[in-house]
């Protein structure tokens, strides 16, 4: 592809990126995406045949990157929860875009999905941390991952709405908020004393 042909797929998958944070699939518009990208529908639609499409690489490149920002480490789940935290308060459509992955697209995961495919490493994770005594054997590894994936989220949700009273994302609660999400996830995955 060349150079300028990059260009204009970058545009518009950062586009649409945007736009289905913001409005989910079946909200989002190819006019509008076409328009931020500043890109034509025809040009749009050469490089992805359908919205769906479109919504899918836009997920696909999601996942690669928070993957590569956020790895999971059985021997330091609450520290996940951390990193996770860090990404959506640095990314707030990322947690946009997985509450309407979440929402509206359960229903058409399939086993390869790269979604599922993702998760799988970290229940491995989980599971080896389970294995060498730094996890909860008594939670299934991809319960827990639920679990630590919504404390992340919904922690850094918290932070971003205190931000935004304050001055601004990494406002002078945030700090707090992650120490709270750490802690919450240390708790929740620690093994308990009884166990051994």
């Amino acid at each position: 592809m060349r150079a300028a042909g990059h260009a204009t797929r970058e545009r518009i998958l950062a586009a649409a990126t945007a736009e289905f944070a913001a409005r989910g699939v079946a909200g989002a518009r190819i006019n509008r995406i076409a328009t931020e990208a500043r890109a034509s529908k025809d040009r749009l639609y050469a490089y992805f045949p359908s919205k769906q499409a479109l919504f899918d690489e836009v997920v696909r490149q999601w996942v690669v990157d928070v993957d590569e920002r956020t790895a999971v480490r059985g021997d330091d789940v609450a520290g996940y929860v951390g990193r996770l935290f860090d990404h959506y308060l640095d990314n707030p459509q990322s947690a946009r875009l997985q509450a309407w992955i979440d929402l509206d697209e359960p229903e058409r995961l399939a086993a390869d999905d790269l979604r599922l495919t993702a998760l799988r490493p970290k229940i491995d994770a989980i599971r080896q941390g389970q294995a060498d005594g730094h996890v909860d054997a008594s939670w299934h590894p991809a319960d827990l991952l639920i679990v630590l994936l919504g404390i992340a989220r919904s922690m850094a949700l918290s932070a971003l709405a205190v931000g935004k009273i304050d001055g601004g994302p990494r406002g002078r609660d945030a700090a707090g908020i992650r120490r709270a999400a750490v802690l919450a996830a240390q708790r929740v995955a620690e093994p308990s004393s009884t166990e051994g």
